[in-house]
């Protein structure tokens, strides 16, 4: 029987809506075997095609991108907005273009040439036959309408979509350039700017942690936990031990997430023989069920202690609105010691993985633990000047150290520095399978012993957390608004690496500035230098090996597009 061809299309977003989709879990599998998944760029290659169902995800900003829409309207028979920016381009739509041309010399400089001169939702351009709303898309209404489609056969006219050459099974928009004649290689960032460091001026700063989470679907903890340490810092606001625990607990749940996601879906299929996760998961049930069981537990704690699975909505400056009981702690502590043994085995699947050689000597750093004496999470400080380099042809801005220096950030470089202060279990398995702190593509090892470490740090926490008074992590609405304008900085580490964000906030608490430094920002830097060593170090590799090579290569760095543009 033939089945439903469907095509997910990601336009300018955090791509929060395609990662909830992977919160289907099991249903996933149903979700792969009752359609045909033409398309879908975060899980595997795109090729031209015509299918019968369009998914898209994000906001129309580029000329190319209505293009596109029109083609996809004119193959499929149903075209679905998901979520918020699809829809009506969420609150980064509130900049009209006009002050998108004036807010992009504040955030780059007088000669930048912006890339998105206009931010709309998809009904702008093009009918739309459904909407799943919601940031992030409602996975109910989404799971109900895909039962609509399984008992309705809908076919289109064949009529093929070329979608554009972006590399694939990474988060955001790239495309690998490369001179086989000159051996020069490039990643150029293809991603629209959404100028969220534009759009809190003027706002009140307690928006600032919900905005800047919508930066990136997959470490918004991340964005909303710095963010409101910044402010914190500026308003010298301190946190008690219960509030910090939990903090903790929440970007140790997203790291795993993360990890877990990238590993499987992006890094995995390169190695295993398959085109891409939807085939991986057919081929492989067991490795697969390995990772939902993991995946399950952080989940339950990014809902318990967050809020909900994906953006936070119970953190709260000086704590959190509502705390999670003592019962709930332990129920998912029991479940942590369940997944354990599951976790080493992932750490020996990416151990056994034969990696491209490559050898590199760039400085690996990471924020430095408050707690000297602690795997680096939160918070931290940074005690080097981290300046941005701004890119004419680029969205993109490079974070480099104040003398130029290229450096490396991420889950290698916290293991290449603190090793020491691994758990037990991931300190036994670091000893058996020692990455190679050279070859950045041991950056996918380097994550998977994280995994484990996290789980291991996870049930210390909730140990220390059950012998305290969890009421003393409430949000604090005691604080006073400062006389004169005062500034904040906070550094912790998010899945790629360090995040920096500043805030200036005046006596009214409005926002007077705001900065972002993430993570893949720095990592871009580091990427290009080392992609050019790849191709130098590999002279005799083929021009195929050295496409497939340098793709692994981009995806073991785990780049955030969408954070890096922001």
């Amino acid at each position: 029987m033939k089945k439903t061809k469907i095509a997910i299309f990601d336009l300018t977003g955090c791509e929060g809506c395609e990662f909830h989709l992977l919160s289907l879990n099991e249903l996933l599998l149903d979700f792969f075997q009752d359609f045909e998944i033409i398309n879908w760029r975060l899980l595997s290659e795109q090729k031209k095609a015509d299918f019968d169902v369009a998914f898209i995800e994000g906001a129309v900003t580029t000329q190319e991108q209505i293009k596109l829409l029109k083609e996809i309207r004119e193959t499929s028979k149903v075209v679905v907005a998901l979520g918020a920016c699809a829809i009506s381009g969420n609150f980064f739509a509130e900049l009209t273009p006009e002050r998108r041309k004036i807010m992009v010399k504040k955030i780059y400089d007088k000669d930048y040439n912006l890339k998105a001169e206009f931010l709309a939702p998809v009904e702008k351009f093009i009918k739309v036959d459904a909407k799943i709303p919601g940031c992030p898309a409602n996975i109910e209404l989404l799971k109900n309408f895909l039962k609509q489609l399984r008992e309705k056969k809908i076919t289109s006219k064949a009529k093929e979509v070329s979608p554009p050459d972006f590399t694939a099974k990474i988060e955001g928009h790239g495309t690998l350039k490369v001179n086989f004649q000159k051996k020069e290689v490039d990643f150029e960032v293809e991603e629209s700017e959404r100028l969220v460091e534009g759009l809190v001026l003027g706002k009140s700063f307690k928006v600032a942690p919900f905005m800047t989470s919508r930066i990136c679907g997959i470490c918004p903890i991340a964005h909303n936990i710095c963010s409101l340490s910044a402010i914190e810092n500026a308003l010298g606001i301190k946190l008690t031990e219960e509030t910090i625990l939990l903090r903790r607990l929440l970007l140790a749940s997203q790291v795993i997430k993360s990890h877990l996601l990238h590993l499987f879906f992006l890094v995995l299929p390169d190695y295993a023989g398959v085109k891409g996760a939807i085939e991986l998961s057919k081929k492989y049930p067991a490795e697969f069920h390995l990772m939902l069981n993991i995946k399950r537990i952080t989940e339950k704690i990014l809902q318990t202690v967050g809020g909900q699975v994906s953006f936070p909505n119970n953190t709260s400056i000086g704590g959190f609105r509502k705390v999670p009981s003592k019962d709930t702690l332990l129920a998912i502590k029991a479940s942590i010691f369940e997944v354990l043994d599951e976790a080493e085995d992932l750490i020996k699947i990416f151990a056994s993985i034969e990696n491209p050689s490559l050898k590199s000597d760039l400085k690996q750093v990471y924020v430095k633990p408050l707690d000297v004496f602690s795997y680096p999470l939160y918070p931290g400080f940074f005690p080097e000047a981290v300046k941005e380099i701004i890119q004419k042809e680029s969205p993109a801005k490079l974070g480099v150290l104040k003398d130029n220096q290229v450096i490396r950030v991420g889950a290698l470089s916290r293991l290449a520095n603190n090793s020491q202060y691994l758990k037990p279990q991931a300190s036994k398995m670091f000893s058996k399978f020692k990455p190679d702190f050279q070859n950045p593509f041991s950056n996918n090892l380097a994550q998977s012993i994280e995994i484990l470490h996290f789980l291991e740090e996870s049930l210390e926490i909730i140990d220390t957390l059950t012998k305290k008074n969890l009421k003393r992590a409430k949000e604090v609405s005691n604080y006073n608004l400062p006389k004169e304008n005062a500034s904040g900085t906070a550094y912790l580490e998010a899945p790629r690496g360090i995040l920096i964000h500043q805030i200036e906030i005046d006596s009214q608490g409005l926002i007077v500035n705001y900065k972002i430094i993430p993570p893949t920002q720095i990592n871009l830097a580091a990427l290009k230098k080392d992609a050019q060593l790849l191709v130098e170090q590999n002279k005799k590799f083929e021009e195929k090996e050295i496409k497939k090579a340098l793709e692994r290569l981009i995806r073991a760095f785990d780049p955030c597009i969408t954070c890096a543009v922001h």
